[in-house]
């Protein structure tokens, strides 16, 4: 998925970035940088992935299923 497809799916099921941060007690920014790609956490991108209910590879092409 594109950053622009996982910000929209993720306003479709009603959260938001900030939601995602808090349950992982790291900073809004560090979500939307893992999102854009410009930066890269495991953790974060399985959390997405989790909010989307999509398998990471789904959401994080890159990533070895």
């Amino acid at each position: 998925m594109t950053p622009r497809e996982i910000r929209a799916e993720l306003i479709l099921r009603g959260i938001n970035q900030r939601q995602i941060a808090d349950q992982l007690g790291v900073s809004e920014s560090i979500i939307s940088h893992v999102i854009s790609g410009r930066r890269r956490s495991d953790r974060i991108r399985r959390a997405i992935a989790r909010a989307l209910g999509k398998p990471v590879h789904r959401v994080f092409p890159d990533e070895v299923a």
